[in-house]
């Protein structure tokens, strides 16, 4: 059971994907074309156009020369791979190792991304970089939609007066940048202290690596994030759903759900969710 995958349904979109620590994580959002982290590249990522990986651990990253190869036999173009800025050399050096490997030609460009910097995906939406506290450089990925909501100096106008004013130029809408999902990948609770984005997200999706009582120095010696860290914020959380990922492997299913259920603040109680398969997605 644990082989089978986590779905989300939001209003927006779903997500599906499996996360266990040092294992496997890779989530996918198949409404947008885009992939967060790709693990070992399951079949179902080879189709995403972007790939937004968080950090070069092999259980999230080492799916990537899998990915390139299986778009290259598909005859899939374009493919992107987005990775924090200090990595992107390295994973472009690992693509030329199997280019030589393989003696082929990939479709498959590497992209490095600093915090603060943005990629539109589609027509609408974009994905904004942020830093992730971790024992490696990493990036968390918040997903964003453009949103157009009309200037208040137009709202008495119809629409054929509205329209007069756009051929002439004149721009009758603010742009609204609506944050739908952030993803924080692999991160100690700097993330829950530096990044006042993740609060406000509509689906926040964190990583909780480690939830047992005697387990809160090991989550600090390895740069994860403890329950215990998110009990102390619970407050702060604005989110609608709050995804937690991540798990370590040492907890069975069960465990977790029994454990948060024991542990878990009121007000977090019915919003959060846990990426796990039915029917370990709520305590």
């Amino acid at each position: 059971m644990d082989n089978e995958l986590f779905t989300l349904k939001t209003p927006h979109f779903t997500i599906e994907g499996r996360s266990r620590a040092g294992h496997e994580t890779w989530f996918r959002v198949r409404e947008l074309g885009v992939g967060l982290d790709i693990g070992r590249c399951p079949d179902a990522l080879i189709s995403m156009r972007h790939i937004f990986v968080t950090h070069a651990h092999l259980d999230h990253s080492v799916g990537i020369p899998f990915y390139a190869g299986q778009r290259h036999l598909q005859g899939l173009e374009d493919g992107v791979v987005y990775v924090p800025q200090e990595t992107a050399e390295d994973f472009g050096a690992l693509m030329q190792l199997h280019t030589r490997l393989e003696k082929t030609d990939y479709d498959v460009t590497i992209v490095g991304v600093r915090a603060g910097e943005e990629v539109r995906v589609g027509r609408n939406h974009l994905v904004r970089a942020h830093r992730a506290t971790h024992r490696v450089p990493a990036n968390a990925w918040e997903i964003l939609e453009v949103r157009h909501h009309l200037k208040k100096e137009f709202e008495h106008l119809d629409g054929a007066a509205l329209a007069a004013l756009r051929q002439e130029g004149t721009e009758v809408a603010d742009i609204v940048l609506y944050p739908l999902l952030f993803y924080t990948g692999d991160t100690d609770r700097g993330i829950l202290e530096q990044n006042d984005a993740l609060y406000r997200a509509e689906v926040l999706m964190i990583e909780c690596s480690f939830i047992a009582d005697g387990h809160v120095e090991r989550a600090a010696m390895y740069r994860h994030i403890h329950f215990s860290d998110i009990i102390e914020f619970a407050e702060r959380f604005e989110n609608a759903c709050i995804v937690l990922t991540h798990f370590s492997r040492r907890y069975s299913l069960d465990e977790i759900v029994r454990e948060l259920r024991r542990r878990c603040p009121a007000i977090l109680r019915e919003r959060l969710r846990l990426a796990l398969p039915d029917p370990w997605q709520r305590i």
